[in-house]
């Protein structure tokens, strides 16, 4: 019985699969399970959280019935169920409240983004690698192009230059194109915002400037921190603004910083929180080494993978940068004549562009340092057998980041650490990567010590 309606789950998720997007099929179907099919003709699905249960449910019952019933032959009834034993590998959104879709009738409106800045055909959700430190804002995006104008409104995307907010906001654009044609979306930055409201003073057409801006579904704004200290144009934003979410238009932001730093009245900064802040951190190791596979794959760059954990390993966290630095080889590749990038080449090449991390790799002990003093124990304490909790967690965070910044062997690490097997480094590092995934002050005492070690190393 469980083979067969294994076999049904399977073919029902290939049609659903063809009626929807990649991101949206990747995020709510890749991880449903088939549980059984009861004799009054319910077909039971698991799935791994209420999150996930609520939102399918509401959403894509009736399709799922009507895929089922097709590839049965008979009418049957899906019902979605949390199920333990469903991998929990989609990570949550929010705990939220979750909203269904409207069922008023679309407003008829024709698409049109050509009075905004053009989108970048690369940027969409498939293309974003997600790591620790941006799966919660890229869900929320997803969720918000899903949903637009239901979810999440406003939605405020910050984190510092180079993360991948912009990346958000052309997903979010081209997503909404692709599933609601008759949707209307602008996307803009902020500095442009302020030069067409200029204009619009100067030709005498501020009807056009609003018309622009206040009839569109979902707006689009990027660098909203540029409008800081423009009080003039924070009032006609602040208007534009208040309009659209009144007609429950959507709304997304994206800033350098958290809506609290952005230094407009408080009005301002308050209103751009009441819906969701999605802050995104700092790429770790593991997601700058898939960006870059990600980047030479779509080169078609011939790279070692030790070459690629090298530029990983001394890349800064901005992204822009990084594929900059890739540039920068390829460019070299190509004039050298050379197969394939190697660990010499890039070093060589690199020298310069991060001169710091390149000339002086990350010692253990400047780890252990910053460690000890950050959560206020001893070195003695750190590499010493006291099994205490106080003591133990920061010595598995240690160890965590002597596997993620430097290039020490398994052993050598746990010799470092008081003689501890190499056993010992392994469970301390995958406990502590499971805690990031789920512990937001775990990730970001990791990034805080991250940081501090490169700036003192």
């Amino acid at each position: 019985m469980t083979s067969d309606i294994s076999s049904v789950w399977t073919a029902v998720l290939e049609i659903v699969k063809e009626e929807l997007n990649t991101p949206s099929f990747k995020t709510w179907f890749e991880h449903t399970a088939p549980v059984e099919l009861t004799d009054d003709g319910v077909f039971v699905v698991g799935v791994q959280n209420e999150f996930a249960r609520a939102w399918l449910e509401e959403r894509y019952t009736q399709r799922l019935s009507a895929a089922v019933s097709q590839v049965v032959g008979t009418d049957l009834c899906v019902r979605i169920v949390v199920d333990g034993t469903v991998p929990s590998e989609v990570a949550e959104v929010a705990d939220t409240p979750y909203v269904v879709e409207s069922t008023e009738a679309p407003e008829l409106t024709p698409a049109d983004s050509g009075d905004g800045d053009e989108y970048n055909p690369r940027f969409t959700f498939d293309s974003f690698v997600v790591g620790d430190s941006n799966a919660f804002a890229r869900n929320a995006a997803l969720a918000v192009a899903e949903q637009p104008g239901l979810k999440y409104n406003p939605l405020f995307l910050w984190g510092g230059p180079g993360l991948g907010k912009t990346h958000l906001l052309h997903a979010i654009a081209q997503y909404v194109n692709e599933s609601f044609p008759h949707k209307k979306v602008l996307f803009v930055t902020a500095e442009r915002f302020l030069n067409d409201f200029v204009d619009s003073v100067h030709a005498g057409t501020p009807n056009e400037f609003r018309r622009k801006y206040r009839s569109v579904d979902v707006l689009l704004l990027d660098d909203i921190q540029f409008l800081q200290k423009k009080e003039g144009i924070q009032e006609q934003f602040f208007n534009t603004f208040n309009e659209l979410m009144q007609r429950g238009k959507a709304v997304v932001l994206a800033s350098d910083r958290p809506p609290r730093e952005i230094n407009m009245e408080e009005r301002f900064t308050s209103r751009f929180a009441s819906g969701l802040p999605a802050d995104i951190q700092p790429p770790n190791y593991e997601t700058r080494l898939a960006i870059l596979r990600q980047y030479v794959e779509r080169e078609n760059m011939p790279v070692d993978p030790d070459a690629l954990s090298y530029v990983a390993e001394i890349s800064t966290p901005n992204i822009r940068e990084m594929e900059g630095a890739m540039n920068r080889i390829g460019a070299w590749l190509h004039l050298s004549k050379r197969p394939v990038v190697d660990v010499e080449m890039a070093r060589e090449v690199l020298l310069t562009v991060f001169p710091d991390h390149s000339a002086r790799p990350i010692s253990l002990p400047s780890i252990q340092r910053e460690v000890c003093r950050y959560y206020g124990i001893s070195h003695t304490d750190l590499i010493g057998s006291k099994r205490s909790q106080n003591i133990v967690y920061p010595r598995q965070i240690a160890m965590y980041l002597a596997r993620d910044l430097t290039d020490l062997s398994l052993p050598k690490i746990g010799d470092a650490f008081g003689g501890r097997d190499h056993t010992t480094v392994m469970h301390a590092t995958a406990k502590i990567h499971k805690l990031m995934g789920v512990q937001r002050d775990v990730y970001n005492q990791i990034q805080t010590l991250t940081n501090q070690i490169r700036q003192k190393n």
